[in-house]
């Protein structure tokens, strides 16, 4: 059941398109106190492009108490530049057709057996999505609900507990204790496998460990910390997005007969067009959050130039960005045929998301399993309504009529 609190936030969310308007038009870097907010589409992309000003520092701490640094948080260093590499040469762009098909099969999966009705969140992009993730990477927690809790409890805290509520924080402390220790056995186990000769699969922990430090490899305790950091940012988010995408489907009749339509043509290209226009309207976030690190100037030489003081704190709104009518044609209306320029689903510049790729086919390869069928429709009462818990969305229920 949604709490008052998630259903507060829901209702803020749903009109914050309006508030976003009307900032952009008339104070479109507004700043009170140590805190700023950038609104138009060339100010969102400078300040994301500038991470040498505008730096992500405030996740240091957080991430330290979960696991280590990772390098979703760490800026351009390095560190940074080490581990990215390797990541990079591990998790590789010729794997994302392998794993579109996976996602694919394991989603058609789910929604057989699912019957008349499924639940789009519980039953069917929370377990994909660990499933294929977790086989990719080599990393399976012990079931999809602890992995999912674990997750969603270091991300809230590093990510999106800006207030630093203690219980948050402490909920994440232990998530991240029994996590640390769940992948430090299964990356010795691989390692003493490796070691002794044997079959092992090629997943993204193989690839790693058979890299060594002194040839640009990371040892195990990086190996660990970086895990960590892409599991509890990849799951949450992605499954959140696919939620935040069929909700907005149901809400368009029009669009969602046209993606159903693509789905049965196995036009999968028209797919990921209305799954990335809907996230456009109803994105998983709408804004990131970046520090200031020295004082600044947000858009210089012109009538808003606006001086931001060292260690404020700049909210970053992509969503205002995605509909600001000097970057985007027609922004309120909702279309197919949208560069995918247009679009900051995965942020921009330097911590552009690092599983970019991979999420351009995990989410249409869930929509095609869910819509490729007979025409679905939101379930009557409660159990079609949107409910989350915090941040994240836990329920949705749709009907597969026949």
């Amino acid at each position: 059941m949604a709490s008052p609190a998630s259903g507060i936030l829901q209702t803020v969310t749903d009109h914050l398109r309006p508030v976003l308007t009307v900032l952009r038009r008339v104070r479109p870097i507004v700043v009170v106190g140590n805190n700023a907010m950038v609104t138009r589409a060339d100010d969102v992309r400078a300040v994301l492009g500038d991470h040498e000003h505008f730096t992500v520092s405030h996740y240091a701490p957080k991430m330290a108490a979960a696991s280590g640094p990772f390098i979703l948080g760490l800026d351009d260093t390095e560190l940074y530049r080490r581990d990215h590499a390797a990541l990079r040469a591990a998790i590789r762009a010729e794997d994302v057709p392998a794993l579109a098909d996976a996602t694919l099969a394991a989603a058609r999966e789910r929604v057989a057996a699912a019957g008349s009705r499924i639940d789009v969140v519980s039953q069917l992009a929370d377990p994909v999505i660990d499933g294929v993730i977790a086989a990719y990477f080599g990393t399976p927690g012990p079931d999809t609900p602890t992995q999912l809790r674990w997750a969603r409890d270091i991300f809230q805290d590093v990510f999106l507990n800006v207030g630093n509520g203690a219980v948050v924080h402490d909920r994440a402390l232990a998530a991240a204790s029994e996590m640390r220790e769940h992948l430090d056995r299964l990356i010795a186990e691989r390692r003493a496998q490796i070691e002794a000769g044997e079959d092992v699969a090629d997943d993204v922990l193989t690839r790693l460990l058979r890299t060594p430090p002194e040839d640009g490899g990371l040892h195990d305790i990086a190996i660990r910390h970086n895990f960590l950091g892409l599991i509890a940012g990849w799951i949450p988010t992605v499954s959140k997005a696919f939620a935040m995408v069929v909700e907005e489907l149901l809400r368009r009749p029009r669009e969602l007969a046209g993606a159903q339509r693509a789905a049965r043509d196995g036009d999968h290209e028209l797919v990921a067009a209305y799954v990335f226009e809907a996230l456009r309207f109803r994105p998983q976030t709408w804004a990131l959050l970046r520090i200031c690190g020295t004082e600044q100037v947000i858009a210089p030489g012109t009538r808003r130039a606006t001086r931001i003081r060292a260690g404020a704190r700049v909210l970053v709104a992509t969503q205002s960005a995605m509909f600001d009518p000097r970057a985007v044609e027609a922004p309120g209306q909702f279309r197919v045929d949208r560069p995918w320029s247009t679009y900051l689903h995965f942020g921009d510049g330097l911590h552009t998301c690092f599983g970019l790729q991979i999420n351009r086919v995990h989410l249409p390869a869930l929509a095609t399993a869910l819509l490729e069928g007979a025409p679905i429709a939101r379930l009557p009462g409660a159990s079609g309504r949107l409910r989350t818990e915090g941040p994240y969305p836990t329920a949705l229920g749709v009907a597969l009529r026949p």
